[in-house]
């Protein structure tokens, strides 16, 4: 499979980052009895910080920063730290290969 240019220039670290943070936007961050890839969730526990993370990302993308914050504090903090180095690396990437 191809990918189109544009995105095959693209830093493979910015396009994963960027998929998964629409993943975590895209689900939702309340389902229940979805595949996981938790451990502490297949070990019975209740609680990840993790899982904590991912909930709050979700919660924030939908505009529901009270539940965010109470799911996980450093999950505002989370997004605006990788959209940082999102943009850090198609910046990088796009100066490097003009030479600049």
């Amino acid at each position: 499979m191809m990918l189109p240019s544009s995105i095959a220039r693209l830093p493979r670290e910015a396009v994963i980052w960027t998929l998964g943070l629409v993943g975590l936007a895209v689900l939702g961050p309340t389902l229940e009895g979805h595949l996981t890839f938790c451990i502490p969730s297949w070990l019975g526990m209740d609680f990840c910080w993790g899982c904590g993370l991912g909930r709050s990302i979700g919660h924030a993308a939908r505009g529901d920063f009270a539940t965010s914050w109470e799911a996980h504090p450093l999950g505002m903090v989370t997004i605006g730290v990788l959209v940082g180095r999102i943009i850090s690396l198609i910046y990088r990437s796009q100066t490097t290969s003009r030479g600049v």
